[in-house]
């Protein structure tokens, strides 16, 4: 799988999932709104790589910090499609649990 087609899969599988989708993308791919108690509150979505990897990351601030700093993914560049599906679940869990759990979202 190329670059083009892995950010295409990405874009997809996340805007099935209610994510919103950047107009020109870049390394930024999507992101999403959530209610939170100090208003709405944007995360989003930044693809990455190296030789052998793809990265998925994350941005959401809460409390002066990125709380989805720690739920990047990497990616094997030779994966399979049910394992980028995998991948790609997992990590959508990890950035939704994360943000379900942040103080301003538990307010409300």
């Amino acid at each position: 799988m190329n670059q083009s087609q892995f950010i295409s899969f990405v874009k997809h599988f996340f805007a099935s999932s209610d994510w919103s989708l950047f107009a020109h993308c870049a390394a930024a791919l999507c992101f999403k709104h959530y209610d939170s108690a100090v208003g709405s509150k944007e995360a989003q979505i930044y693809f990455g790589q190296d030789e052998f990897t793809w990265v998925l990351f994350g941005v959401y601030q809460s409390e002066g910090c990125n709380i989805l700093s720690t739920a990047s993914v990497l990616i094997p560049k030779d994966c399979t499609t049910d394992q980028l599906i995998e991948y790609c679940s997992q990590f959508l869990t990890g950035v939704e649990t994360a943000i379900a759990n942040s103080y301003a979202v538990r307010l409300l």
